[in-house]
């Protein structure tokens, strides 16, 4: 996990990740611009959803909510993890069926409760014919697809450190333990001498790799092929958390300059 010097600054972390946050969306846009179909709507997604968690991760470091910050963590993590399993089995399709019976489900349990069932109401709970037709042939053949085990994932990529110190270590943070509140109790009153140092800055440096790592894997599963800077912005950004450099500002700004006057991809035929 290192000591506190080998961490860069909070600043040095921010702006790496609100640099991130934009090329995520740059690409986001080229997504939404050459359309796809299941497959890139699902790899889009995950995109989306990293970039969030991403600056979701950095608020709540500032309000010292380091906990939450570890638990968003995990949960990035985990996207990674079923991204790239996906990806590996082709299952896209599958994963796409699972989960709209699910969450199908799920919405049709609390319609059926008499407690609530007043309550389930907008767009969420609209049933359209095609969504009825679709859970009526899925309901005749439930969905098989299971999630993978985040451990099993992380070994197949040669990549068991960011199982065990970083999904495997924010668990630690999702469940009760006996000393949940500590460290809040302190940012709130003030009474106690502040905790020890406890490396919680590390969950800014690993959640950037994550996200980075999320947005190489959308890029190589996606139906596009990228310009080849956007593959230096995402090495540059490792070397940012390796060495410190700053060498991923100037490619940032290639990307920028680049989304405005072209395509930062093409459609694979």
């Amino acid at each position: 996990m290192g000591e506190p010097k080998d961490y860069l600054t909070f600043d040095q972390y921010r702006d790496g990740a609100d640099s991130l946050y934009s090329v995520s969306g740059m690409i986001l846009f080229c997504f939404a611009k050459h359309g796809g179909d299941k497959r890139n709507l699902i790899i889009r997604n995950f995109i989306a959803r990293s970039a969030m968690m991403l600056k979701g991760i950095f608020k709540l470091w500032e309000i010292s909510d380091y906990q939450d910050a570890w638990i968003i963590h995990r949960a990035l993590l985990d996207r990674l993890f079923h991204l790239h399993d996906l990806g590996v089995k082709n299952e896209f399709s599958e994963f796409d069926d699972w989960s709209f019976y699910q969450q199908f489900n799920a919405q049709n349990k609390i319609k059926s409760d008499p407690l609530f069932k007043e309550q389930a109401f907008g767009w969420v709970y609209e049933l359209t014919d095609d969504k009825k037709s679709r859970m009526k042939s899925l309901s005749a053949n439930p969905p098989k697809w299971r999630r993978p085990k985040a451990e099993d994932v992380a070994k197949s990529m040669n990549l068991n450190f960011l199982y065990k110190y970083g999904y495997d270590f924010a668990s630690s943070h999702v469940h009760p333990m006996a000393d949940d509140g500590y460290q809040d109790f302190h940012t709130i009153t003030k009474l106690e001498p502040a905790p020890r140092f406890v490396d919680h800055i590390s969950v800014l440096s690993n959640s950037i790799l994550a996200s980075s790592m999320i947005l190489q894997e959308a890029m190589n599963l996606s139906s596009f092929r990228w310009r080849r800077v956007l593959w230096d912005y995402v090495e540059q950004i490792r070397l940012l958390l390796d060495k410190g450099s700053d060498e991923y500002a100037t490619s940032f700004l290639k990307v920028a300059r680049m989304s405005l006057e072209t395509d930062l991809c093409e459609k694979v035929t």
